[in-house]
């Protein structure tokens, strides 16, 4: 939902998917997201997604919010992203995009922005994974909401029914397509965190870390 509503935002930004893969042969990749969570939202329960930007750098920042009906923040998260040019695969390090004559709000959901992951040595491989048709997206690599599938899938279910997830952060760093058979691993750092790390089994080469915050 939040990459649904940015799309949108950033289509009445005058920065719509379509237009930038059609005109400029550019997309926009998200390169970092932690979403923080204060509660999950209810079955049928009327929820409202709030984003915006920050000014524009060499680098995008985009924050989100779900709130519930009175107003109340459920879920909050920041994201990183970068303009990529679809054929050389080269980012756009200059400022491609700037709205200009946009008030934009400088509050941030999460009082900040996010800083580098740092990789954590001793993560041990739990299950290994090749990229299908239907793990791929529009730019022909795998969807990096995918990513969030395949993290999950590292906990058995029994982890699960015991807690609830409170925060998840993923730094991507390089992209997959269809053939590739990556493992995935694991570094439980104490009771309530957990390192996780993505390796390519060809060349063992990071696609993405992350670390996840469970509740009691």
């Amino acid at each position: 939902m939040f990459q649904d509503i940015a799309a949108l935002h950033a289509a009445n930004l005058g920065a719509e998917v379509k237009m930038l893969y059609e005109k400029l042969g550019v997309a926009w990749i998200l390169m970092r997201i932690r979403v923080e969570i204060e509660r999950y939202p209810k079955l049928a329960e009327e929820i409202f997604i709030e984003t915006w930007p920050q000014k524009p750098r060499a680098l995008y920042e985009r924050d989100y919010k779900i709130l519930d009906k009175m107003g109340n923040a459920l879920v909050k998260a920041a994201s990183t992203w970068v303009i990529m040019n679809l054929k050389t695969r080269e980012i756009k390090r200059d400022k491609f995009l700037d709205y200009f004559n946009i008030d934009l709000k400088k509050d941030r959901a999460l009082g900040k922005g996010i800083e580098r992951l740092k990789p954590q040595e001793g993560a041990e491989t739990v299950y290994e994974k090749e990229i299908k048709f239907s793990d791929i997206d529009y730019n022909i690599h795998a969807n990096n909401a995918k990513y969030v599938d395949f993290i999950m899938d590292i906990f058995p279910i029994e982890e699960h029914r015991e807690r609830e997830i409170k925060a998840l952060e993923v730094h991507f760093v390089k992209e997959t397509e269809a053939g590739d058979v990556l493992l995935f691993r694991r570094k439980k750092i104490d009771e309530h965190s957990d390192y996780i790390d993505c390796v390519r089994k060809v060349d063992n080469s990071t696609v993405f870390n992350a670390m996840i915050e469970w509740g009691v």
